[in-house]
Formats: C-alpha cells, structure tokens, sequence
C-alpha cells in the first residue's frame, strides 16, 4: 500500500459529521474530520490523518511528556478517524528525532509533512521504572487465570507467579508455588488479527503472595505506541524502541511478576529508508523470579536492551534456599518455544513470573535491512 501523498482538499471537499465526532459512512471507509482550510492527508485506511501542518522545523530531544507538553499540536491541526485515540501530535514541515525519551497516557503522532529523520534514540519503551506512551491498553485480553496465594502464616507456602501480557503473541504462564500446590497465572490469549488501533502493549500479572501479610511481585508494564508519519521521505538511521518492562521478583515465598508485552510503532513514508544499524523493536520483558521459602527474594525480570534487539531479556533467578528455591522467571519475546513460560517453586516457595509477549511494528513498506523485532506487518 502506497501513501496517499498530495491529496490536499478544503474542509468541503469530503463528508464530515456533524460535531467532528468522525465516524464511517456506509461504505465502510473511515470518514475524516478535517481541520479548516487546506489540508493535506497521509496514509490510508484507519491510519489515514489529515493536517494543515505546522511550518517550520522541529529536532526533538530530551523528554516528552504526551499529557503535558506544549509541543502536542491541538485537534484542530490534525484529524484522523474516530476508531483512533486522542493522541499527542507533534508536527512539522521537517521532524528530526536526535534522542527522545517520551511518556504520558496519551499515544505519540510524529507528523512531518515534508519529511521525517529517525537519527537517534526514540524511546517509547516501558520499564519497571516508568511507563512509555499510551502504555496499559484497556483493550488487552483477561488473563486466563490469577496465581494462587499462599495461606496465612506461619503455614503460608508459596504464591504462584503471574503471567506474561499477551499482544501479538502470548504471553508466557506463570510457575506453580509451593511445588505445585498455589496455582500459577495464565496467559491471556493474543490479539486476533492486525491491530488497527494505535495503543500501547499489555501488562504482565502481578505474583500471587505468600502469605497475607506481603504481596507478590509487581507486573512489568507493557510498551508504549508511536506513530511516525511522512509526507515524503521517512529515514530510519537510529533506534525506534517500544518495548515492555521486565517483572519484578517476588519476595520470599512470593510470586514473581509477568513481564509486559511490546508495544506498537506504526511508520508511514514514501520511501522509507533505513541501514543495517537501525534498530526498530518491540519485544517484550522477562518475568520475576519467585522467592525462596524464608528470606531470599527472587531476581527482577530483565528489559529488552535496544542495543542488542536480538537478545532475549531473561527471566529474574528464583531466590535459592538450602530449604528450596523460588521458580525462575520466563524469557521475553523473542525467546523460542515454550521459554516465556516460568518455572515452579519448590515447597513454600513461590512461582517465576511468565515472559512478555511481542508487541506489533506496522509499515507501508518493507524495512530494508533494519534489525525488526518482532517481523514488520506492511499494510
């Protein structure tokens, strides 16, 4: 699919709804509220925006905050279909990204109308310390069970540990506590489908506890969204990271917690060009270790490192014991096979927390020899 480039139009050249509420006509295409004046629209289908543009150029670096910066541009610059969210957009006749770190609740819509440059770090991952853009989709599937808590002390044994956040693919299971006797966190089943909905990635499970008075193993937060739009051409030389964070371990005789899934990075140019040094990821993080049977606790999951997009963020170790040791946390997507799953706790010691799911990376064309992860969807 091509972009649709140059289809500048007044405000009364298509349909609107009454209200700028957007919606679909009866042909099913969406219909666009279109700001006053002239505008021109990019892309097609849902991810189609129109934009009277903002003149100038922009280099972004340092942080963004999508809720509160004064560089989001309001909707009357920019207008896409009703299926997309509220979004922080920041515009340009020409955009260059030299290392940008953003955060908020609000998703990033990156619009240069004549061209876009990716020559840094643009950071829109979660980790166990912070949230990346629109992290924490409301539209993520229920997890298919919650792990199993310890009984109350001193005869508490071990919580199981959460599962991973599925998205694209699923998430790893959490590992049974107390060998085999606290049930673990089961993956929520993926997506069905191109998600075509710019949103962040899914969260993990948070570990079951050991007993009444701890808690279990915080969850890692799922990547952040971005959505980088061009009008000509959109040059990747740098890193577009959107991945989840790793879990955090459970304490003693507590369930580590499920990484998060990677979020989603939706690019949009004609041409898009990128090198062998370019980095575009959405890869999920490790799962928590659970605690061992009296003090130890388990590892933190580890997060997707940008530098190496190939590696696997590893699971947190289980806290080791002479007694028994907790269960060992799931890997992150990319791992093989059954990996992302956790491993159990022995007596009264807690479950490793699952591993993160991939999150979605979309384009109008291939990528060239990028290094993508997971495979980029061309629409």
């Amino acid at each position: 699919m091509s972009l649709a480039a140059g289809c500048g139009f007044s405000s009364t050249d298509r349909p609107v709804l009454d209200g700028g509420s957007g919606g679909f006509p009866g042909d099913g295409k969406p219909i666009i509220d279109a700001p006053s004046g002239s505008a021109t629209c990019f892309g097609l289908g849902v991810w189609e925006l129109c934009t009277a543009g903002v003149p100038g150029t922009k280099t972004l670096s340092g942080a963004i905050d999508t809720d509160t910066s004064p560089l989001c541009q309001a909707s009357s610059v920019v207008q896409w279909t009703a299926l997309q969210p509220d979004a922080c957009f920041v515009i340009a006749d020409t955009v260059t990204i030299a290392g940008l770190k953003a955060t908020g609740s609000r998703p990033l819509v990156i619009i240069g109308t004549r061209g876009v440059t990716v020559a840094g770090l643009l950071d829109v991952a979660s980790r166990r310390s912070g949230r990346g853009p629109g992290s924490q989709s409301t539209e993520c599937q229920p997890f298919g069970r919650t792990p199993g808590l310890g009984g109350a002390p001193p005869a508490a044994g071990g919580g199981g540990g959460g599962a991973g956040g599925s998205f694209t693919s699923r998430g790893g299971n959490g590992g049974n506590g107390d060998q085999g006797f606290h049930q673990n966190g089961q993956a929520a089943d993926l997506d069905l489908g191109l998600p075509m909905r710019l949103r962040g990635g899914c969260a993990g499970q948070a570990g079951g506890s050991g007993d009444s008075a701890t808690s279990g193993g915080d969850a890692g937060p799922g990547g952040g969204a971005v959505y980088l739009v061009s009008g000509g051409k959109l040059a990747i030389m740098g890193t577009i990271n959107a991945s989840g964070g790793g879990g955090a371990g459970g304490g003693a005789r507590n369930g580590g917690g499920g990484g998060g899934s990677g979020g989603m990075i939706i690019l949009q140019g004609s041409p898009i060009t990128t090198t062998a040094a370019s980095v575009i990821l959405a890869a999920g993080g490790g799962g928590g270790g659970g605690g061992d049977p009296l003090t130890a606790p388990g590892a933190d999951g580890s997060d997707p490192v940008a530098a190496s997009p190939i590696a696997v963020a590893s699971g947190g170790a289980g806290g080791v014991l002479a007694l028994g040791s907790g269960g060992h946390g799931g890997k992150g997507f990319p791992a093989p096979a059954s990996e992302p799953d956790a491993s159990g706790g022995d007596t009264d010691a807690g479950g490793g927390g699952g591993g993160g799911a991939a999150g979605s990376i979309q384009a109008n064309q291939g990528l060239g020899d990028a290094q993508v992860s997971p495979a980029v969807m061309v629409r």
